[in-house]
């Protein structure tokens, strides 16, 4: 008796179907799912309390380029953790269980409201550290003379000549007993602090990358990046500002391609705070408890300048925006004059509209910035306020000899912040961001100092000269513009 053919032609059949069912379902099960996606991302934006160019540049990228904009969103798009703030909250109320400066923290209230009352540390000593042999020369120095502990956090630290050389000095105290530890983002030392780290870890030192790269590591967005730049030594000294442990930013000798930046040497009682923001930070990444550190954290530090200072960190542990919040306050109370350094400008629109209103009213508004930054579409981004800002009366002026890497706001000759965030949207709303507030007279007068060395290396920027460029550069500027909540 022959086989009977059923069996095979029902296979044949069903392989039929289910090639139909697939190549006529399958384009519309994938619109389904980036409708669904596209409607969780949609919740996720306003959970988030994004601005709305924010929105609307993720959107842009998610609707036009899905298969993308949805991987990238995931990977990068996150703004807050609650995950991350809850697990930082509950690290920073340990530490501050067991601080001396409990009371002094718990004065601050709401730390995303500025009030110049509340928070603020008397008695200390500012040096500034105008450029990057000096900040090289001080880290050096403070680096060979602690006696306890040596805690530092950068968000670069390069396997070059400057890094090898830093890599070098920890090692040493290391082996004299000193407590060592550095933390690094894992984005900023990317493909370029592992031998370093193993190094050090090799030789006694403690090491850490915060935050991997890959969200599987972290159940947290990768876009989420610890900007913060200090180094405390013995918990009474702390090196603030924001330059990087790269040969670009400093070294031994003067180097005409050298970033233009600055850093400060500050003692007194408001390390108290750098040793509680590193603290926190330090447990975080390297998974630790902050009870460790309480003979750190209980320490008396005695006042020893004249320097009022007040320190705020924003990111994604922190409720708010409290950079951003301090620094539209300034704006609105400015009286007289407003001076911004940063190297990258892609404001939000709040703040964008908060300074051209202020020049409207007569207030001197100006902005110091690279004529070239390291990040050309950034560049391209910026254009489209610049000439905005040009037509309404802020004064825009180019820094032609290099790169000036260097942020900071004076106003009025009255308040004055420095640190390690941009005036862009990724370091006020995405960052991991420290600034420190100054009020006194003669820290001001420091920084001022420092920009009268600056304004002779600059020219002003007229959107007249740029009213001629050409459509394909313009419609660059503009599509850049578009994506700049994003770079």
């Amino acid at each position: 008796m022959n086989d009977s053919p059923f069996w095979p032609q029902l296979v044949s059949i069903a392989h039929t179907w289910i090639h139909f069912l697939w190549v006529a379902l399958f384009p519309h099960l994938l619109t389904l799912g980036g409708f669904i996606l596209a409607l969780l991302i949609t919740g996720r934006f306003f959970n988030e309390k994004r601005n709305p160019s924010n929105i609307f540049a993720w959107s842009l990228l998610i609707i036009f380029m899905p298969y993308l904009g949805v991987p990238l969103y995931f990977l990068f798009g996150g703004r807050k953790s609650r995950k991350l703030a809850k697990s930082k909250k509950n690290i920073r109320a340990i530490a501050e269980e067991v601080s001396l400066a409990e009371s002094e923290w718990k004065d601050q209230a709401d730390p995303s409201i500025w009030n110049p009352k509340q928070g603020i540390y008397h008695g200390n000593d500012f040096i500034l550290l105008g450029d990057g042999v000096s900040t090289y020369e001080a880290l050096c120095y403070e680096i060979e003379q602690a006696k306890n502990s040596i805690h530092i956090m950068t968000y670069i630290l390069s396997n070059d000549e400057v890094g090898a050389a830093m890599v070098e000095k920890l090692i040493l105290k290391a082996k004299e007993g000193i407590e060592v530890r550095l933390l690094v983002d894992a984005l900023g030392g990317l493909g370029r602090v592992g031998p370093l780290m193993r190094k050090l870890r090799k030789n006694g030192a403690h090491a850490v990358r915060f935050m991997p790269m890959l969200p599987l590591q972290t159940k947290t967005s990768a876009n989420l990046r610890n900007h913060r730049k200090m180094a405390i030594f013995d918990g009474k000294r702390a090196i603030v500002g924001g330059q990087n442990i790269d040969k670009r930013f400093m070294g031994p000798t003067a180097d005409p391609a050298c970033f233009h930046d600055f850093s400060a040497l500050i003692s007194g009682p408001v390390v108290a705070h750098f040793n509680m923001i590193f603290v926190s930070d330090w447990c975080f990444a390297s998974k630790s408890k902050p009870t460790q550190f309480k003979s750190l954290l209980q320490q008396r530090i005695e006042p020893e300048g004249k320097h009022t200072l007040k320190v705020m960190s924003s990111g994604p542990d922190v409720p708010g925006d409290p950079l951003w919040e301090a620094l539209i306050t300034l704006i609105q109370e400015c009286q007289h004059e407003l001076t911004i350094v940063t190297p990258y400008f892609i404001p939000d629109e709040v703040l964008f509209r908060s300074l051209i209103v202020k020049a409207h009213t007569g207030r001197r508004v100006r902005i110091i910035l690279p004529e070239k930054s390291n990040h050309r579409m950034v560049d391209f981004a910026r254009n489209y306020y610049l000439r905005q800002l040009d037509r309404a009366g802020v004064e825009v002026l180019f820094f032609h000899t290099g790169m000036i890497h260097a942020k900071l706001f004076v106003v009025d000759n009255k308040v004055a912040m420095m640190g390690s965030a941009n005036i862009d949207m990724r370091s006020l709303f995405v960052n991991f961001e420290v600034g420190v507030f100054l009020t006194s007279e003669a820290s001001i007068e420091e920084l001022q100092n420092w920009l009268h060395n600056i304004y002779p290396q600059c020219h002003p920027y007229h959107a007249s000269e740029t009213a001629q460029v050409s459509d394909n550069r313009r419609i660059l500027e503009d599509f850049a513009h578009l994506l700049g909540p994003l770079l």
